[in-house]
């Protein structure tokens, strides 16, 4: 990964981009394993008589999944805005 030197800096910057529609899938691959070790363990640790819909345990799984992913979509697309212009 080539170093150049930004204006204004002490150090050295990278000059690459970051592709923000790869980290949102990363975002998403990781939100839906952090929404189904949730499930998991809530499964495990709760009283089994409190049975959740499926639909409701999947919308919890995708919600999460789309947080993270437009979490880290984000970030790509500050930090590539801040690269631009400073």
């Amino acid at each position: 990964m080539p170093l150049t030197l930004a204006r204004n800096s002490v150090g050295p910057a990278v000059s690459k981009k970051w592709d923000a529609e790869m980290l949102a899938y990363f975002g998403a691959l990781l939100g839906t394993a952090v929404g189904c070790l949730y499930e998991v363990t809530e499964a495990i640790f709760h009283d089994m008589g409190e049975v959740e819909p499926f639909a409701q345990i999947t919308g919890e799984i995708a919600t999460t999944a789309l947080a993270t992913a437009a979490l880290f979509a984000a970030v790509a697309l500050v930090r590539n805005w801040r690269l631009t212009y400073y």
